[in-house]
C-alpha cells in the first residue's frame, strides 16, 4: 500500500479523490483539508507520495511543497492546478515538484501519473521501515507488523510462522535443529509434534515461492536451514 497525503480544501473534491483512490485499493489515503493540517500530518503519517492543491487559504500549495520539501528533500509532490500560468509551473519546479495535474481530474488519472513516479523514481521506506525491515532475497520481513512482502502480495503472518522464518534467517546458511525449532516456537520439545513441524515449515515455504533464490532446505533427522542462492539474477 502507498501512504498517500492528499491536501485539498475543496471538500466535495477532496471526498471523491480520497474515496477513488482508496477504492483503487492500492492506496492509504489521508485527507487535509488545509496546510497546516498536511504539516502536521508529516511526521506522523510519513506519507510516500504528496498530492496537493495550489490555490487554498492561508498557505498556498507552493508554500506546503517548500515546507515539505525541507522536511523531506525526496518524497514525490504532485500539484493540482486549474491554471497553465508558465510562472506558476517554473516556480513549482525549482521548488522541487515531481509533476502536476490539472483540474479536473478522475483518480484514475491521479494513479497513472503515481504509477509514472514510481516507476521512474521508486518509493523509499521510511528510516523506521528501513530498522524494522529484513531483506530475504526480493522478500522483506518486517518486524514490527509480522508481515511478508513479496513483489505481487504481503502476507501476515502467525507469530509462529514469524518466529520461524526469522529464526532461519538469523541462522542462515546452517542446520537449525528441529529441537531448536520446537523451544523457540512452542516453548518445550513435548509440545511439538512431527506434524505440527511439517505444518510450519509447508506454510513458511509457501510465501518463500515468490523468489526462486530461497529455500527451506531439509537435513532429515537433524533440521532446516534457509539458503539464498545470490549467484543466480531472477527477474
Amino acid at each position: 500500500m502507498i501512504r498517500l497525503l492528499l491536501v485539498e480544501d475543496d471538500e466535495v473534491l477532496g471526498f471523491i479523490i480520497k474515496e477513488g483512490m482508496e477504492l483503487i485499493g492500492e492506496y492509504e489515503v489521508q485527507w487535509a483539508n488545509n496546510p497546516k493540517e498536511a504539516l502536521g500530518l508529516l511526521s506522523t503519517f510519513q506519507p510516500q507520495v504528496i498530492v496537493s492543491d495550489v490555490e487554498m487559504p492561508g498557505m498556498t500549495g507552493l508554500e506546503f511543497a517548500r515546507k515539505a520539501r525541507e522536511w523531506d528533500s525526496e518524497v514525490p509532490i504532485i500539484l493540482e492546478t486549474c491554471v497553465t500560468s508558465s510562472k506558476i509551473i517554473l516556480e513549482a519546479y525549482k521548488i522541487g515538484i515531481d509533476n502536476y495535474i490539472k483540474k479536473p481530474f478522475l483518480p484514475e488519472e491521479l494513479h497513472a501519473y503515481i504509477q509514472g513516479l514510481v516507476k521512474r523514481i521508486g518509493l523509499k521506506e521510511t528510516k523506521a521501515e528501513e530498522e524494522a525491515t529484513i531483506h530475504i532475497g526480493h522478500l522483506k520481513l518486517n518486524i514490527k507488523n509480522l508481515t511478508l512482502t513479496t513483489p505481487e502480495e504481503t502476507y501476515t503472518l502467525t507469530p509462529r510462522e514469524f518466529k520461524l522464518l526469522e529464526l532461519l534467517y538469523k541462522n542462515q546458511d546452517q542446520i537449525v535443529s528441529k529441537e531448536t525449532i520446537a523451544e523457540e516456537l512452542w516453548g518445550d520439545i513435548k509440545y511439538s509434534t512431527p506434524q505440527r513441524m511439517d505444518t510450519f515449515i509447508y506454510s513458511v515455504r509457501k510465501y518463500l515461492h515468490a523468489d526462486p533464490r530461497v529455500q527451506i532446505r531439509t537435513t532429515r533427522g537433524l533440521g532446516y536451514t534457509l539458503f539464498i542462492n545470490t549467484t543466480t539474477n531472477n527477474a
